[in-house]
């Protein structure tokens, strides 16, 4: 469960990297446009709270895709502190600037992911297919035609199982990539998601 996971991650990352991106770069610019203005203050403090529910949601992500364990709540929510001391806590939480440091990677890193994945997919599929559709024109079923770059080189006897076998590879290959791009990203969300020792 935890290789199929790692594949929808892979897939569902360009969206939440383009999401999680966007927050960030807007936020920023408008942080910076806003700090000489009264409202800017609030600004900011809205946005870093923005910022670590992101955190939460990409935490919970994580957790139910990749299978790495993520903290539930913010840990610095110590209900006995004041407003002011827990706006002040968010700010000085490294894993604030470390989070917004992995929300900005999650759009290169989410292209990556989504390409590797789509193009693995869409081979291995492709090569079982093309191979299905050779057996059945060699059966003279529905009147295909299909012509494939390996059947120039070997003869289509040999050529369909071939493509069949590549396509059924390419798929485990993909499968084992997937689970170990899974594994390293659940670690990198953790060192930047969770505060060291959390």
């Amino acid at each position: 469960p935890r290789t199929w996971g790692a594949l929808f991650y892979m897939l569902l990352s360009l969206a939440t990297g383009i999401l999680y991106f966007t927050t960030v770069v807007t936020g920023l610019s408008m942080s910076a446009g806003l700090a000489i203005l009264i409202i800017g203050v609030p600004f900011v403090i809205l946005f870093i709270g923005v910022v670590r529910v992101l955190s939460l949601v990409e935490g919970r992500i994580v957790e139910v895709l990749l299978g790495e364990r993520m903290p539930r709540r913010p840990l610095y929510a110590d209900r006995s502190l004041s407003v002011l001391a827990r706006i002040q806590a968010m700010f000085t939480d490294p894993r604030t600037w470390s989070t917004m440091l992995y929300l900005g990677l999650m759009l290169p890193l989410g292209t990556i992911y989504f390409t590797v994945a789509v193009t693995g997919v869409s081979l291995s599929f492709g090569f079982v297919i093309a191979a299905i559709a050779q057996a059945l024109e060699a059966m003279g079923v529905g009147g295909l035609h299909v012509q494939s770059d390996l059947t120039m080189w070997l003869p289509q006897w040999l050529s369909t199982p071939v493509l069949f076998v590549l396509g059924f590879l390419m798929l485990f290959v993909l499968l084992h990539v997937a689970r170990a791009v899974g594994m390293m990203h659940a670690a990198l969300a953790k060192n930047l998601l969770v505060k060291s020792g959390g």
